[in-house]
């Protein structure tokens, strides 16, 4: 599709700065199009509510979101628009709304860190629920599931292995001294530390931990069984947009050679969906490992139906109440 030489695009980022930054400067020096980015990093609590005001006054063109979740929020709110350029078409259903409102364009698995001073690679667990079981029980670190990518994380569990199993998992987990922090950069610093054996994060910040030297390995989990969950990073072309030509712009490249291949050169790099991309050899390809089948939709129902739960597990000195 042609992109304007020139114009404005209001877009609001999920996503860490890190990560989209540098995508989004490169888009403004290739194409001349001025971006101005509102990222969760700066509004925090603020950030969805700004964006559906925003969004409903006719302000904002584009959302990138970290997951599913935020985009079917603004999906079901009305405020999106379908779209999908000839670039998404490679993409798999289980990264995209049925009716293109929203469509995932990197990836970023969830793994298994572990401290390599700690643990050796033939004493580690091969499943997620092995993380509950004696030895591994008491002795990691997990990210608070209240939202982004460790809220998907915990919805696809609800929805791979049923409520029941779900809820036991997090309340023994909670229960029996695992480390409970706000973030993956803080599950990331416990394991490099050795102050917690193992944790649960994203490929982006476990790939940042290996490039800066820290001791830290990645195992994918669950191979042989269900597979990795793996939250799409997704596009939303908002309804009403008002630089349309410059937001379709935006939306395509993502999906175009020369931006995709942006997510493989951050040292915190993302999986992108386009086929055929160069990355570096350290970035491991989506087809090297097993990966869960997920509904977004199922996963989304499942957030929305367990969602004080979520909130309040990680928060108080004890298990959240069912």
């Amino acid at each position: 599709m042609s992109v304007p030489g020139a114009g404005n695009v209001v877009v609001y980022v999920e996503a860490p700065r890190r990560t989209a930054g540098p995508v989004l400067k490169t888009f403004e020096e290739q194409t001349g199009i001025t971006v101005t980015a509102n990222y969760r990093e700066n509004l925090e609590d603020r950030f969805l509510p700004a964006l559906k005001e925003e969004a409903a006054q006719g302000k904002v063109d584009f959302f990138w979101a970290a997951t599913p979740l935020s985009a079917l929020e603004i999906a079901e709110g009305g405020l999106a628009a379908s779209f999908r350029p000839a670039g998404a078409r490679p993409v798999p259903s289980q990264y995209r709304d049925r009716r293109f409102r929203f469509i995932g364009f990197a990836a970023n698995p969830r793994v298994f860190i572990y401290n390599s001073d700690r643990l050796k690679q033939e004493d580690l667990p091969a499943e997620t629920a092995d993380l509950v079981r004696a030895p591994w029980a008491g002795h990691g670190a997990m990210p608070r599931i209240a939202s982004g990518a460790p809220a998907f994380h915990a919805s696809a569990l609800f929805v791979l292995w049923g409520p029941e199993r779900a809820r036991s998992f997090f309340d023994a987990l909670r229960s029996d001294g695992t480390i409970v922090v706000e973030d993956d950069r803080a599950v990331r610093r416990l394991v490099a530390s050795g102050e917690a054996m193992w944790g649960m994060i994203g490929l982006d910040e476990a790939i940042c931990a290996k490039r800066e030297a820290e001791p830290i390995n990645i195992l994918f989990p669950d191979r042989m069984g269900m597979g990795t969950v793996v939250p799409p990073q997704v596009a939303v072309l908002m309804r009403g947009a008002p630089h349309p030509a410059q937001a379709r712009g935006l939306f395509d490249y993502l999906f175009r050679t020369e931006g995709a291949w942006l997510f493989g050169q951050n040292d915190c790099p993302l999986l992108t969906f386009v086929p055929d991309v160069p990355k570096p050899d350290w970035i491991p390809a989506l087809a090297s490992f097993n990966v869960a089948l997920l509904d977004p939709e199922a996963a989304a129902r499942a957030y929305r139906e367990n969602e004080d739960y979520l909130a309040a597990w990680g928060v108080g000195g004890g298990a959240p109440r069912p």
